[in-house]
């Protein structure tokens, strides 16, 4: 899986019921709805009156990690418009901005820039989030959009070039699944299980999440012009133990009692579970923490928040007696998060098939117990050094 994962790592595109882009409507959009405010006030307390200028009079932001559907469009938009009030704060001319979308070369780009709305110069655009609430895709856009192709792991843009970035349910996926977690003759070795199963695999988890995002800190630092700004936001747990993967640990568990319940029906070999590892990982707020000041190009503004106890909307709003309405619900959001990496492991479309179906029936016959996990997020603005 390693040197495919750049390649599979993808939301499932298109606009169909499974796809990312309907799925996320619910999933992702709470989360955009929290942390919208705190993006807005901490744009307008640290970017300061020489960084809002832009270079040459553009203001260059990226989003890293941008998937497909509304919910890009709605961080652009909130960045954009945060930005233009605050250069009117501070009597700063407003620049023109240049929007990068950025993702895997597997990332459905073609309905992402299919979905932008019509561009409209300054003078012409005006602020309707009143009108069509802030969960309506917006009318119209204030910037310049271009798509860009690469692993955030590595640089992707000039030296100096950005000034503000942004990434947002992405950095928890891994660039690939920790060496020794597949090694059979590695203490860390996670046979029998596709997740962090013990301590041992859980610290080859989280050194590659080290080397992972030291990287991506790395990158943007030669990316970002000094004073920029970065606000990132990713799944995390709030306890210490590391096995605790808050709600990634709840869909390995789902996910794990699928393999078993097709190799238990002889339709898999128990080799396909045992060379399966998920490859993400949930820091808590310490471990986030302690990585940023140990890469050192960056400054935590108001330390890392958590997001705590979160209910895994549209989950949590399932009562009994609808349970075919959560067997639709936990389907399509399994398949529009992680059907790519199962399928290129499994190698079989009937196979993959099968899978999410076991995971249905799996869920459907525990409904009442799915309800009461949550989910946990981390949230950071830093400050380029």
């Amino acid at each position: 899986m390693k040197s495919l994962m750049e390649n599979v790592v993808a939301m499932k595109g298109g606009d169909g019921e499974t796809s990312y882009a309907r799925v996320s409507l619910y999933t992702q959009l709470r989360m955009i709805q929290v942390i919208k405010p705190i993006l807005e006030s901490e744009i307008s307390q640290y970017l300061t009156p020489d960084t809002l200028k832009g270079e040459n009079g553009v203001f260059r932001i990226a989003d890293f990690g941008c998937a497909t559907g509304i919910n890009t469009l709605l961080a652009a938009d909130t960045i954009v418009r945060a930005v233009q009030t605050t250069c009117t704060c501070h009597s700063v001319r407003l620049p023109e901005f240049q929007v990068y979308l950025v993702d895997l070369p597997s990332n459905d780009f073609n309905s992402l820039l299919r979905s932008l709305p019509p561009h409209e110069q300054l003078a012409a655009h005006k602020n309707d989030e009143a009108e069509r609430g802030f969960t309506e895709p917006p009318s119209t856009r204030s910037y310049f959009a271009a798509a860009v192709c690469g692993s955030f792991y590595k640089r992707l843009f000039p030296p100096k070039s950005l000034h503000f970035c942004h990434s947002s349910s992405s950095l928890h996926w891994l660039s690939q699944v920790p060496d020794s977690v597949v090694d059979r003759t590695s203490p860390a070795w996670n046979g029998g299980a596709i997740y962090i199963s013990r301590d041992e695999v859980g610290a080859a988890y989280l050194c590659q999440f080290r080397k992972d995002f030291c990287a991506f800190l790395a990158a943007r630092a030669e990316e970002m012009v000094p004073g920029g700004c970065m606000f990132i936001c990713l799944a995390g747990r709030s306890s210490a133990d590391i096995k605790e993967q808050s709600a990634i640990g709840h869909i390995s568990h789902h996910m794990q009692d699928a393999f078993e319940e097709l190799i238990k029906q002889g339709k898999l070999e128990k080799e396909k579970m045992e060379s399966f590892n998920l490859p993400v990982f949930c820091p808590n707020v310490e471990e986030l923490e302690s990585i940023v000041k140990m890469e050192n190009s960056f400054e935590i503004v108001e330390g890392v928040k958590l997001f705590g106890g979160l209910p895994l909307y549209p989950i949590s709003e399932v009562r009994k007696g609808d349970e075919k309405m959560f067997r639709r619900m936990v389907t399509n959001i399994y398949r529009a998060a992680f059907e790519n990496v199962v399928r290129t492991h499994l190698g079989s479309d009937v196979l993959t098939h099968e899978f999410f179906l076991t995971i249905e029936k799996v869920a459907t016959a525990k409904c009442q117990d799915y309800v009461h996990n949550r989910n946990d997020q981390l949230g950071a603005f830093l400050l380029r050094k």
